[in-house]
């Protein structure tokens, strides 16, 4: 019998900033044995504003970082680039693997069964599409809305989760639903899911709630397996962080996305 053949290589993570650290949390939990190496692109946060053109540079740009670390794979943990800029990436780099949270986030939602599906996201996100269609590829009867939410993601990044203003927020974008809810709520921007015991409050237990950030860690998980592409189950993963900018209350805020302290968190250049 061949030994084990293993792949020792760290995962790759990338977001417009530290809303992608819920992914990487997911994959610490998922995955201990492997290496995750984390890009968070604070200098230009946050993505979901810019033209679509920005946001296919930029990702290139993240994506060539991550593989000057010498990674196995991808994760654009970041909705807007993987509604908009997966294509580009994949025609990018033929030969990385690169894989996204949309995709995750539509097979969760398709595996509940829900008649009725509603997404929240960034305004690229929702502008782009991506979960509608993807969604309605596999079952074109599905009932699909997608709502904008672009206050929650400075909120999320300020550290106001559970707050009146927070609820006030809720209400500007998601007061209807509440009052006509849903089968599911896709959260649809990494984000999005500091904000889960809030919204389950929010709309009263009544709604249930899917969280792309762990569904990721799932496709991910699956995807090393088939392609017998996984660490040694012997080794102890570690992590490392990389920011293209430090804010005065970075380890702060990477410790509420990450739910334990950061450690060390190094600032980098994009350019090579």
């Amino acid at each position: 019998m061949s030994p084990a053949r293993f792949d020792n290589r760290p995962i790759g993570v990338f977001d417009s900033g530290i809303g992608g650290l819920t992914v990487a949390a997911a994959l610490r939990r998922a995955l201990p044995n492997e290496d995750i190496f984390y890009l968070g692109d604070t200098e230009r946060v946050p993505y979901g504003n810019k033209s679509p053109e920005s946001i296919i540079r930029f990702a290139r740009q993240d994506v060539a970082f991550l593989m000057r670390k010498g990674v196995k794979t991808v994760v654009a943990a970041c909705n807007t680039v993987s509604s908009v800029a997966m294509e580009a990436l994949h025609k990018s780099y033929p030969g990385l693997p690169i894989l996204g949270v949309i995709e995750a986030g539509v097979d969760a939602a398709l595996a509940a069964e829900a008649e009725r599906i509603t997404v929240i996201g960034t305004r690229a996100t929702v502008n782009s599409d991506s979960y509608r269609r993807a969604l309605h590829a596999v079952n074109p009867g599905l009932i699909v809305e997608t709502l904008a939410c672009p206050l929650l993601v400075p909120l999320a990044e300020e550290g106001v989760c559970d707050d009146p203003v927070t609820f006030h927020v809720f209400d500007l974008y998601l007061s209807e639903l509440r009052r006509n809810p849903s089968d599911i709520l896709v959260l649809g921007c990494t984000h999005y899911p500091v904000f889960r015991k809030a919204l389950e409050h929010y709309f009263g237990g009544g709604l249930r709630i899917i969280d792309s950030a762990n569904a990721c860690a799932e496709m991910v998980k699956k995807y090393l397996a088939e392609n017998s592409f996984g660490a040694s189950p012997r080794k102890k993963g570690i992590s490392r962080f990389f920011m293209t900018d430090l804010p005065s209350n970075i380890q702060e805020s990477a410790g509420r996305f990450l739910g334990e302290e950061a450690g060390r968190v190094e600032k980098v250049s994009l350019d090579v």
